[in-house]
């Protein structure tokens, strides 16, 4: 009987060679357990999805070593060749929200235990009408790109106040935009948005910031600033958390259609990296990953 064939999918020039140490713990492991394991990687994001399309249906299991961002590459390269296999997740990136929200270990070993244990559960996320996979976010308006525009050594030196500061900074700047939400290809929406938040459930990084909402894309909008969402507003620039409030609008939906009703070119970021421009359509798949996850203690 020939073993199973693991591939393993990392970027090789990520985090000073910390993603190859981890692919390389996780070879030798499963070939502990009868498994082989195959890199998949390249010198480029295009490389490494060309190899990753090429591997594909010689794979028993896809295993990511990333962030949310990794994750979306593969996953998005699952989607476009519509094949979905096994997928577990070695968390290594700045942005783990995904494998929070499964309670997936950030402790490579304890990760690997997880998939070498082999309990899988069924878990949906979003696709974008162009074929990218939305894994656990999608934001768009004034604070989507507000972290990356705090400079790493302000944000180490004075830590969280920093978005804060740059959010009191934002408010006077005219950066809201007219969006068009249509919802399930029905009711349509258009507010004046200065943030909206996609997610594929109803926490990020393990904080619950609604109510849960099983098999359904979750929308969390603040729209243009007033007094009474000054608070809601600061509250996101301090801690990355939009809560569900009076001043936030909350819809959960199976398909939403986002679309820019002034002349301002609005592009969304998806996964922590730069997306394409509205419009776009985003669509919940209920169930399309078999995802390792650590088992039920009774």
């Amino acid at each position: 009987m020939n073993n199973q064939n693991y591939g393993i999918f990392f970027n090789i020039n990520a985090g000073d060679g910390k993603a190859k140490e981890a692919a390389t713990r996780l070879k030798e492991k499963l070939s502990e357990h009868a498994i082989d394991g195959h890199f998949i990687t390249g010198e480029s994001e295009s490389a490494s999805i060309a190899a990753l399309n090429t591997a594909l249906e010689s794979l028993d299991a896809l295993i990511a070593i990333g962030g949310d961002g990794t994750l979306s590459l593969a996953i998005s390269t699952l989607l476009k060749a519509n094949h979905s296999v096994p997928f577990g997740i070695i968390p290594a990136g700045t942005v783990n929200n995904f494998a929070k929200r499964f309670q997936i270990p950030l402790d490579i070993d304890a990760a690997i235990r997880v998939i070498i244990s082999g309990h899988q559960q069924s878990v949906g996320i979003g696709k974008c009408d162009n074929g990218q996979a939305v894994v656990s976010s999608l934001a768009l308006g004034n604070l989507a790109d507000l972290s990356n525009e705090v400079r790493q050594k302000d944000k180490q030196k004075f830590g969280k106040i920093v978005y804060l500061i740059e959010a009191l900074r934002r408010i006077g700047k005219n950066k809201s935009y007219r969006i068009e939400y249509q919802i399930d290809g029905r009711t349509r929406k258009e507010l004046k948005t200065w943030f909206a938040l996609l997610t594929t459930t109803s926490s990020i990084g393990g904080h619950i910031y609604s109510d849960p909402a099983p098999t359904k894309l979750h929308l969390s909008i603040l729209n243009n600033i007033s007094l009474g969402q000054v608070i809601p507003y600061l509250y996101f620039g301090l801690t990355g958390k939009l809560n569900h409030s009076k001043a936030v609008t909350y819809l959960t939906m199976n398909e939403l259609k986002l679309t820019a009703k002034d002349h301002n070119k609005v592009v969304v970021r998806i996964d922590g990296d730069e997306g394409p421009a509205l419009p776009i359509t985003i669509t919940y798949l209920e169930d399309f990953l078999s995802l390792f996850v650590p088992a039920l203690r009774e």
